[in-house]
């Protein structure tokens, strides 16, 4: 699934929607929700995270979307340690030339340290593409780029020696802060106490009708949702509709919340009465 499509399904409007390059993606997100914008990304977590080792960011991975394409190598894109042919890291001079894209220069640089801690020496070449094509013309000893289906690493006489990092497609930002049922009623009540004539929660107060049509149409979504994903929406949906009428007739959460606890405490009363009866009876 693309981030388009991925964007769409969860329910992003054309119009809020910005397309940029993946590597940018992550900066975009931070300076936005450095300036208190509600933001979020879709993006490679290759990209969010080569960003999160060379940038003290507060961004999140909110969501993880399984990359699986069965014409890839691996499954999904992995960054790679590419190396000739028929050979291995201990055949090799300690003294090395290996060439980086440039979208991965932390991720490259902290998967290397690993190697110079065991002797090895690199000079690091940095390149926005080509980086096989360099390894082919001799200037390059190594490779370190992405492995999507390796036809084009077989044609250039290199083989994977390492995987640095796999990759699946993720939704960044910052993590808001706890949204829960008080926090929905608050907010439905200032819609009706703000009178916005745009309002859809205040257009729904002065149509009762409708929102009364809401309820039924949300509760067979949910009596009819395909799977849980699809379930847990439908019913945050009703939620809402069943506190807009709430609000308009008054019952606040509180309310709610001393009902069940009568219901609880006569359930316990009855349960108890019962008990008795059986006892005496013995």
């Amino acid at each position: 699934m693309r981030s388009k499509e991925i964007a769409t399904a969860l329910g992003v409007k054309d119009n809020k929607l910005r397309v940029m390059r993946g590597e940018d993606i992550p900066c975009f997100v931070d300076l936005m929700s450095k300036q208190g914008k509600r933001v979020a990304g879709i993006t490679g977590e290759d990209l969010f995270k080569e960003y999160t080792l060379d940038n003290n960011s507060s961004l999140k991975i909110l969501k993880r979307f399984k990359w699986e394409d069965s014409s890839a190598l691996f499954g999904k894109p992995v960054l790679c340690l590419l190396g000739p042919k028929g050979k291995n890291m201990d055949d090799l001079s300690k003294s090395l030339k290996v060439s980086i894209n440039k979208k991965y220069v932390s991720l490259a640089k902290s998967f290397l340290r690993r190697l110079e801690n065991k002797g090895f020496n690199f000079e690091k070449i940095y390149f926005s593409g080509s980086t096989e094509d360099v390894f082919s013309q001799g200037i390059s000893d190594l490779v370190i780029d992405i492995v999507y289906s390796g036809k084009s690493a077989e044609v250039a006489g290199l083989k994977v020696y390492d995987k640095i990092f796999e990759s699946d497609i993720v939704l960044i930002g910052k993590e808001q802060e706890k949204f829960g049922f008080n926090e929905l009623y608050s907010i439905i009540l200032k819609r009706i106490n703000g009178k916005n004539e745009n309002s859809f929660t205040y257009k729904l107060i002065k149509n009762q009708l409708e929102l009364n049509r809401k309820i039924i149409e949300e509760s067979g979504e949910v009596v009819t949702a395909r799977d849980k994903e699809n379930l847990i929406w439908e019913i945050a949906d009703l939620i809402y509709f069943l506190f807009v009428k709430m609000a308009g007739e008054n019952i606040s959460i509180k309310d709610i919340e001393k009902e069940l606890q009568r219901k609880n405490e006569e359930k316990l009363l009855n349960k108890d009465k019962l008990n008795r009866i059986k006892e005496a009876r013995k």
